[in-house]
């Protein structure tokens, strides 16, 4: 299934421009989370992760601590570009011992000490209906060939 481009949350674009999102910084974690259709995760206006409404459940495969991945800076289509991705392994979650029900978007934030602390950084809507992924089945989030997003 082919997913929506990575959008940015309106705050997460001054963020990244006062520092408060560090995106070269080591002790910056980022985590993805996955959403159902009855979450607010494409409400640009939200700025933090305790904004973001329904989550997807714990259990068989999935935590609602969600999965932390590696960024990477890489160079663009040009010199003068350079592009934040993940790994070329992508995030991935593996439905165990049951399904891992409604799932339709995925929330990229960051990671901090307190959920006030928590930014949001991108979306993406995954389907335009949700989905279910089927015990011993896998849901891969692989970076598109642009990244995550560029800067030109």
């Amino acid at each position: 299934m082919a997913a929506g481009a990575w959008t940015f949350y309106n705050k997460a674009k001054r963020n990244l421009g006062t520092s408060a999102i560090a995106l070269t910084t080591a002790a910056t974690q980022f985590r993805m989370t996955l959403h159902t259709s009855a979450s607010n995760a494409a409400t640009l206006t939200l700025s933090t992760y305790g904004s973001v409404t329904g989550q997807v459940a714990n259990g068989n495969g999935y935590l609602t601590s969600g999965k932390a991945f590696n960024n990477t800076w890489t160079a663009g289509a040009s010199a003068g570009q350079y592009r934040f991705n993940t790994t070329a392994a992508g995030t991935f979650w593996s439905a165990t011992a049951g399904t891992i029900p409604n799932v339709k978007f995925a929330v990229i934030w960051t990671s901090a000490a307190t959920t006030v602390n928590k930014k949001l950084l991108v979306f993406s809507q995954l389907s335009t209906s949700q989905f279910t992924i089927a015990s011993g089945n896998r849901l891969t989030i692989s970076p598109a060939a642009t990244g995550i997003f560029n800067m030109a």
